[in-house]
């Protein structure tokens, strides 16, 4: 997030920038909240983290951040790869589900 930037304004742009697309919707409030300890490059701090959803469909055409990303693509549920992954990406998506089988 930028200083002075609201979250949901920041997952707007980060879409924007780093996927190449808008979201189709307004952004509700964060699904949850995480800290976690960074390793790697970044390590020795403390990243809290906002959970959004942003729906869209497979065929949305996506041009990536080369910068941020070596590549992207779509994943089924049971294809995550979560060990390679945010160690909190599981509890989201168990997470999604739940209400997604709610509504």
């Amino acid at each position: 997030m930028e200083q002075g930037e609201h979250p949901r304004s920041a997952v707007v742009r980060e879409v924007r920038e780093e996927l190449g697309f808008a979201p189709a919707h307004e952004i509700a409030a964060p699904l949850m909240v995480t800290c976690t300890v960074t390793v790697g490059v970044s390590s020795g701090h403390t990243d809290v983290s906002l959970w959004y959803v942003v729906r869209t469909n497979r065929g949305q055409a996506m041009t990536y951040d080369a910068q941020e990303f070596n590549a992207v693509r779509w994943f089924r549920y049971s294809e995550l790869p979560l060990a390679r992954s945010d160690p909190h990406l599981e509890r989201f998506v168990r997470k999604l589900n739940s209400n997604i089988s709610k509504s």
